[in-house]
């Protein structure tokens, strides 16, 4: 039978061996630890990196949406100013004009007196629309619808001067060369209150033409 003494040898071999064991699985343990503790801080680190590159694209598209939003806002403003300037372009190269050519001017013609009619007396033109004269004939049976004709000037009178001294105290309108000036009517042509506002009517867009008078 075996010894005490190789018993208790056997033993402590035993026990030494167990106890060697023991610290590298306690190192082990520590190693997934703290390799565990890395991959969560990588995985923390990578998704505060994903979350502030997210931000950054965020960013950046709002910021091109915005350029964007700003060229379409600047382009429909160039639209509209290339529509309204069309829109001008139109109407300049529509505009009629009566044409004074005895004394080198032409007025512009709108709606309402584009049926303007003319004579020249000396330097002197009279001035009547076709649609006052029918008016004033059709409802003045008795007399007279001749004093909304053109020899009774009632839309007014341009003469042409020299210059303005020589055209006095008349509202005048200089041209590249000689003034015109603008005599209104004296009186109403008509008793017809129909008449008469129609004079009055037309007597206001024919002073706006002397205005814009253009010599020829």
């Amino acid at each position: 039978m075996p010894k005490d003494e190789d018993v208790k040898a056997a033993m402590h071999h035993s026990e030494a061996e167990h106890n060697i064991k023991l610290p590298k699985k306690d190192k082990s343990k520590k190693v997934w630890i703290i390799i565990s503790i890395i991959l969560a801080l990588a995985l923390v680190g990578a998704g505060v990196y994903g979350y502030l590159k997210m931000r950054d694209y965020n960013k950046q598209i709002n910021d091109l949406k915005a350029q964007v939003t700003t060229l379409q806002d600047g382009k429909k403003t160039l639209e509209d100013a290339a529509s309204a300037a069309a829109k001008i372009v139109v109407k300049a190269a529509t505009t009629n004009y009566l044409e004074v050519k005895e004394l080198g001017y032409k007025l512009p013609l709108s709606e309402d007196i584009k049926d303007l009619q003319y004579f020249v007396n000396g330097t002197t033109t009279f001035f009547s629309t076709g649609s006052l004269q029918s008016k004033a004939w059709a409802v003045d049976k008795g007399d007279p619808g001749k004093y909304c004709s053109l020899g009774t000037l009632p839309l007014g009178a341009i003469s042409k001067f020299a210059d303005v001294t020589e055209a006095g105290p008349t509202q005048q309108k200089a041209l590249s060369g000689f003034v015109l000036g603008y005599a209104p009517p004296q009186a109403n042509c008509s008793t017809n209150q129909a008449t008469i506002d129609l004079q009055s009517t037309q007597k206001d867009s024919f002073v706006k033409a002397f205005e814009k008078a253009e010599k020829i």
